[in-house]
């Protein structure tokens, strides 16, 4: 089946979940994200769509998909496991390697769009 155009909002979200990071993974405070799909193909493989997170630190041991996002709206500090840390704000871009181990600091709050691809 053909998708249509639309326009890339959270209201026009397919999918909406909230997530409070778990314990093993938090650093620091009580992070919680929550996730606005706006897409997702039919294998599953390519999503895209907004996600939030509200204060803390916490570990990714294996990012899950090869992701480029764009940072919207507050700020984040991320630390990657090759040494490479990233202090983005908005309008910043960033491209996060599948398979790679991380570290997000969030001070208060950041949102972003995202696209992702997941590796076969």
């Amino acid at each position: 089946m053909k998708q249509s155009a639309f326009i890339f909002d959270p209201n026009n979200a397919i999918e909406e979940v909230e997530v409070k990071v778990a314990s093993e993974f938090v650093i620091k405070g009580e992070p919680i994200t929550h996730v606005w799909r706006c897409f997702k193909s039919e294998d599953g493989k390519v999503q895209s769509g907004f996600w939030t997170c509200k204060g803390g630190s916490f570990f990714i041991p294996s990012h899950t998909s090869n992701e480029m996002c764009t940072i919207l709206e507050g700020e984040a500090t991320v630390e990657m496991e090759n040494g490479i840390t990233l202090d983005l704000k908005p309008n910043d871009v960033v491209f996060i390697p599948f398979g790679i181990k991380n570290i997000w600091h969030v001070p208060n709050y950041v949102r972003k769009s995202y696209m992702c691809s997941i590796p076969n």
